[in-house]
């Protein structure tokens, strides 16, 4: 079964008493579970299998001591259903670490209230002991080469603050701003689109096949959006304006992706944030770690980043023609 919501709890020494006992509390809390069917797996074989009498799942228990390998339970919304009609819920009780998982009771369902989730966790904390974590729970994530460019309106905090401001107006402005983005990249999609408060990281994971494509559609959509961020603003949705100027900034280098959330950690992205956050706005500037940019009509620039100092970027001016310049900004990220 396809679960949004796993839980465990690390409950040692839970007998099937106990485990019913929790099955029945969650039934309790949610009455549209009409019955629940039991499966207690041995060792090579099925003790009993989707019984819902519990005094012939207590007897297969007793006439097969010690051979018992975990408990299943299964929350039906009908008494008539049949095995595979469940409600999307499930509890799992492991008394030994078994195929990868840890010991304990694990909890599956597809979706839950969140004020019922909590009621029935508290019963499980307040009336069951939780062993506690021996050591932290540590993902060191998966080397890779990526390319990051971070985009942020200029001004949004300042114009959000106004009166007249109020946050289904700011959320207009904020998705227009993401569904923007993501369509600037659309020729080849980033593998990571998220919010960065008032921004947007966009994150290609590249490697010798792709890179240069991903650096192309990049510099390419990045050179348009101050364009089509000002067609956009200037349209009727948003009539009690909008902040127009929008400025990036964009690195490449190694990082690693967590599986939290298909995340990305790295100094790239550090780096294309504090270009982001010092370039004026309908700027791009460009980390000199991207390579085979100077073709793409860029120009050379000098930024002062801090904890860095100077820096050479590649810069895109939409307000100037193309060409190489040099042009030097001081400022403090």
């Amino acid at each position: 079964m396809e679960s949004s919501i796993h839980r465990h709890y690390p409950i040692p020494n839970l007998n099937f008493r106990d485990f019913w006992d929790i099955c029945s509390h969650y039934q309790r809390i949610h009455p549209k579970y009409k019955s629940i069917l039991y499966t207690v797996e041995g060792f090579g074989m099925n003790i009993c299998q989707d019984e819902g009498d519990v005094s012939k799942v207590l007897q297969a228990i007793a006439d097969h001591r010690n051979q018992v390998r975990r408990y299943i339970a299964r929350f039906y919304i009908s008494p008539h259903s049949e095995p595979g009609d469940y409600g999307n819920a499930k509890m799992v009780y492991l008394p030994e670490q078994t195929d990868f998982m840890d010991p304990g009771l694990h909890f599956y369902t597809e979706s839950d209230n969140k004020l019922l989730l909590y009621n029935f966790e508290d019963f499980i904390f307040n009336s069951y002991t939780i062993a506690e974590q021996e050591s932290a729970e540590i993902e060191y994530g998966l080397p890779c080469e990526i390319l990051a460019a971070v985009i942020d309106m200029r001004g949004f905090s300042a114009f959000c603050e106004q009166p007249s401001i109020e946050s289904p107006y700011t959320c207009g402005l904020m998705t227009s701003f993401y569904n923007m983005v993501r369509h600037g990249f659309k020729r080849f999609p980033a593998d990571m689109v998220k919010f960065l408060g008032d921004g947007v990281l966009a994150v290609w994971q590249t490697d010798s096949k792709d890179r240069d494509i991903a650096i192309n559609v990049c510099v390419e959509g990045l050179s348009q959006m101050p364009i089509a961020w000002r067609r956009i603003v200037r349209g009727p949705e948003f009539s009690h304006g909008a902040p127009e100027g929008i400025g990036s900034g964009v690195s490449f280098g190694l990082a690693s992706k967590v599986s939290i959330d298909n995340d990305y950690i790295g100094r790239p992205i550090n780096i294309a944030s504090r270009l982001c956050g010092i370039c004026p706005p309908s700027k791009t500037y460009i980390d000199k770690a991207v390579p085979n940019v100077g073709g793409l009509g860029v120009k050379q620039a000098t930024v002062r980043l801090k904890s860095f100092g100077d820096q050479k970027v590649w810069m895109i001016d939409n307000m100037m023609s193309s060409g190489n310049v040099t042009a030097t900004f001081s400022m403090n990220a």
